[in-house]
């Protein structure tokens, strides 16, 4: 499922129509060819960040079936929101 949304004051916000569980987890993926007043970024720069996020990607799991997760790790650090 893909919703839309916007960042309004550092928080994404959907339109009225969508209805989402209090808890539930979501994943928000930023497009690069996204361009906002300030991008300067160039097709290079494009580029080298999509290798080095593809290099990231393959990197092997250190910790293969281990269950603490970033949000785990949100918890702990800042407490329940």
């Amino acid at each position: 499922m893909v919703i839309r949304g916007r960042i309004q004051n550092g928080v994404v916000t959907f339109g009225s129509d969508v209805s989402l569980p209090d808890g539930m987890e979501v994943t928000v993926m930023i497009p690069i060819e996204s361009k906002t007043a300030g991008d300067t970024m160039s097709e290079q720069e494009i580029g080298r960040i999509r290798r080095i996020m593809d290099d990231i990607a393959s990197l092997p799991d250190e910790k293969p079936g281990d269950t603490f997760s970033g949000a785990d790790h949100d918890r702990v650090l800042y407490g329940e929101l």
